[in-house]
């Protein structure tokens, strides 16, 4: 083997080294892992502000300080109106619920019986129906949730559990407020550590991942906090039971392709028919759901995330069942970023493909032409 070959060897070794025991320490520590990854996270989309701050004279620490305060306040503030809210909804739909659910079922018992369609001729019957289709359905919603389950029973077990995620929750804008005072020294020595005959390269494809996670992760959760509000508005204003419930959950739901569109129009239909006894109410759902995707796709996506090329719906979903399978919670939170990683390697991967000679039906040196 040639020096060339063996100092290329020892390289690859060397990295594959630090990614088992990156990967490893992760799955031992996971609580903590947890811990910092979300705080990273934190520091991650409170960066471009910080440094914006930096760029009006503001000091690093106090723009730090300011947006992780201002981040706090918006997130009590939100609890506050949220919380009192969510209990109304929820303790008033409990008590309507019997009513909606005997309207539903006369409602589909007779739409069945009208169009001469087969149906079993128990409601109990139907309902273990549509249970185990929706089990055959949906296998991969329960691979993502098991991990996230399994990691809040966890947590909660026991009183020593709560105790360590209170502080976990009092110690995490702290964290996040240290990370962020540190990004750009973090940025600099991670720089330093790249080797010199590659840091060109490697910090052209850093900034292009960057380009992917901003244009998808920041983009994203600010997309899905408007819908959030635009969902939940719509909803009150037709009057359906649930409506801050069903909006809320449909738009932070938007970060998985499809699922917080699906989410809304089904449920909010289904409230509406069971409420109201008419079609009426649930066109204004369908009306509404698509006034505001309209909104989504031609104003918001456009001004948020701009020309910023972000992860494809189902790499994204596949991205979501692998991390959540292979690491757990912990695999859920680093999914996104390794997607975004990989996405970049393999475009590199083919561009160099296409410039080599297996591509390329380059005439050897020698060779007649």
């Amino acid at each position: 083997m040639t020096a060339t070959g063996r100092r290329t060897l020892i390289r690859l070794a060397a990295v594959a080294v630090f990614v088992f025991v990156l990967v490893w320490l992760m799955s031992a520590l996971e609580s903590v892992t947890t811990m910092v990854m979300v705080a990273f996270f934190l520091a991650y989309l409170l960066d471009p502000a910080a440094n914006r701050l930096e760029k009006w004279r503001v000091p690093r620490s106090i723009g730090s300080l300011l947006l992780i305060v201002l981040g706090l306040f918006v997130v009590v503030l939100a609890f506050l109106f949220l919380i009192p809210s969510v209990v109304r909804e929820v303790s008033d739909f409990a008590a309507r619920a019997p009513k909606y659910a005997a309207v539903l079922k006369d409602r589909l018992m007779a739409a069945l019986q009208q169009y001469q369609l087969a149906h079993p001729d128990e409601w109990n019957q139907a309902v273990a129906w549509v249970y185990e289709q929706a089990k055959q359905l949906l296998p991969e919603v329960r691979r993502l949730a098991d991990p996230l389950a399994r990691f809040v029973g966890t947590v909660f077990k026991s009183t020593l559990g709560i105790v360590a995620t209170l502080i976990y929750l009092l110690l995490l804008p702290v964290l996040a407020y240290y990370l962020l005072v540190s990004f750009p020294h973090i940025r600099k020595e991670g720089t330093d550590l790249i080797p010199p005959y590659a840091r060109d390269a490697v910090l052209g494809k850093l900034r292009e991942i960057d380009r992917v996670l901003s244009g998808f992760v920041r983009g994203q959760l600010t997309i899905c906090c408007i819908l959030a509000v635009l969902y939940s508005l719509g909803f009150v204003i037709i009057g359906i039971d649930l409506a801050i419930v069903l909006g809320v959950t449909a738009g932070l739901l938007f970060i998985i392709p499809y699922v917080g569109t699906m989410v809304g129009l089904v449920g909010g239909s289904l409230m509406a028919l069971a409420q109201y006894g008419d079609l009426r109410h649930v066109l204004y759902i369908i009306l509404w759901i698509a006034l505001v995707q309209t909104f989504e796709g031609y104003v918001l996506t456009p001004r948020i995330v701009g020309k910023a090329v972000g992860l494809h719906p189902v790499a994204y979903i596949l991205a979501l069942i692998i991390g959540a399978n292979l690491f757990g919670f912990v695999g859920m939170l680093v999914a996104i970023p390794v997607a975004a990683v990989l996405k970049v390697l393999l475009k590199t991967g083919v561009e160099y493909y296409r410039r080599s000679d297996v591509y390329q039906d380059r005439k050897l040196e020698g060779e007649n032409a």
